[in-house]
């Protein structure tokens, strides 16, 4: 037997009613083809890029488990059939990850939708602002610690070492 990654795109209306109906019955497709359940895991509710079978939101499930070859195939196709499950992805795995190496992962997922999601108008020229004042301010406050160019060649006159007249260069 060979370990598998499954994520599975559940229907959110039902995953929300009854989610411990909703995991029983993915797990009962899993091991209704022989596989076993070694790890089942909620990464939540987000909302998806495009549309699913009029479906704007979804529940993402990862699970882990452990399946002859065909029986992948035979999961797969009953997970095309399921109402339960809008999309499935199915890939062999040489080990199992860890927990906090799954934990990192969703973090980075969830940090790369709300980067990547597009917010409204009002909010984008919001933050433009708020950006722009924070840069001036930044500016400003930098300008006042450092001295203008007229200080700093001042300074280097007051620096640079005079002649002396005592002295007789040569001759």
């Amino acid at each position: 037997m060979s370990l598998y990654e499954g994520m599975f795109v559940l229907d959110n209306r039902q995953a929300n009613r009854d989610w411990d109906g909703s995991l029983e019955k993915l797990k009962g497709i899993v091991e209704k083809h022989g596989a076993e359940m070694v790890r089942c895991e909620k990464w939540g509710e987000r909302k998806l890029s495009y549309e699913i079978n009029r479906r704007r939101r979804a529940t993402y499930v990862l699970a882990h488990f452990q399946a002859e070859g065909q029986a992948v195939n035979r999961i797969y196709r009953e997970c095309e059939l399921s109402e339960l499950i809008l999309r499935a992805l199915i890939l062999k795995r040489k080990a199992l990850p860890s927990e906090e190496e799954t934990r990192r992962l969703a973090e980075a997922s969830v940090a790369r939708l709300r980067r990547t999601s597009r917010r409204p108008v009002e909010e984008r020229k919001v933050a433009r602002s708020v950006e722009k004042k924070e840069v001036v301010a930044v500016q400003e406050k930098a300008a006042a610690e450092s001295p203008s160019d007229e200080e700093k060649s001042g300074a280097e006159q007051q620096k640079a070492p005079e002649p002396q007249s005592g002295q007789d260069s040569g001759g």
